[in-house]
């Protein structure tokens, strides 16, 4: 084997994945947005504006009205693997069978874990 190639993919590449998925995920909400506001034909303001918030271990993806400028939680991404959480203002929410995973930003069309109002609720 040659002292060049490399073994493992590393941490900065696997970063850049991440961000570049999660860019893509904020950017499909934000469609998402603006879509629903001009199939309801909401004059009164601007569609909400998606804003990611960087944590520890999780990325918080926020609506801010374009009204009043109030902010509401859309969604959370895991940062160690992309899995699309449903959540509250203060963190992803827990089931008994833990994270209330909905999806993964590294699928190919995430339409189908969350709408404008964030993540879709589990079927039973």
């Amino acid at each position: 084997m040659n002292a060049s190639t490399p073994t493992a993919v590393g941490s900065a590449y696997i970063a850049e994945q991440m961000t570049g998925a999660l860019d893509k995920y904020v950017d499909a909400v934000q469609k998402m947005q603006e879509d629903y506001f001009k199939v309801m034909n909401f004059t009164f303001s601007d569609p909400p504006t998606i804003v990611c918030e960087m944590k520890q271990k999780y990325a918080k993806i926020v609506k801010v009205d374009g009204l009043n400028g109030s902010q509401s939680v859309h969604s959370f991404v895991d940062l160690s693997n992309g899995d699309i959480i449903k959540g509250n203002w203060k963190a992803p929410i827990r089931t008994k069978k833990g994270l209330a995973v909905r999806g993964n930003i590294f699928a190919p069309d995430v339409s189908q874990f969350v709408n404008e109002h964030g993540p879709h609720y589990l079927r039973r």
